[in-house]
Parts: structure tokens; sequence; C-alpha cells
């Protein structure tokens, strides 16, 4: 899907919206942007790669978001 075609689907979302709670549309893309990447990272092979793929992603070793994913990767792997 190319950048106009997902500005005119956020733009109908959000006029769909009218008159309700307003959505934050940048903070929707940034969370699946970092849901894709996150897939991404499940699919390194070894423990240490995906550690170092986390650490570089920008979580910080024995951070509660850390230790998830590591725990979410152990059984995707398993």
């Amino acid at each position: 899907m190319d950048k106009k075609e997902q500005d005119v689907r956020d733009l109908i979302r959000q006029e769909g919206r009218r008159g309700r709670r307003p959505i934050d549309l940048g903070a929707q893309r940034e969370r699946r942007e970092k849901l894709t990447a996150l897939r991404k990272l499940l699919e390194i092979g070894t423990e240490a790669d995906f550690v170092k793929a986390v650490r570089a992603f920008g979580l910080r070793e024995g951070s509660p978001e850390f230790l998830a994913s590591l725990e979410i990767w152990r059984g995707y792997r398993s």
C-alpha cells in the first residue's frame, strides 16, 4: 500500500469518527510500524541474535518490555 492510499484510508477513518473522541493517527501508525518490526524480529534464529536486535530496536536489557519480548520469542521458537 502506498503512502497516498494510506493517507486516504486514515482520512476516511478520521471522518467516520466525526463527533466522537478523536483518534491519534500518528500514534496508531507508530504502533503499527513497531509491531511490524517486532514480528520480523521473531523470525531471528538464535537467542543471542534476537537479544542484539532487540537492543538495537531500543529496548534496554532487563527492562520489562525487553523481558516480555524475550519470553514471547522463546515461546514462539519452541
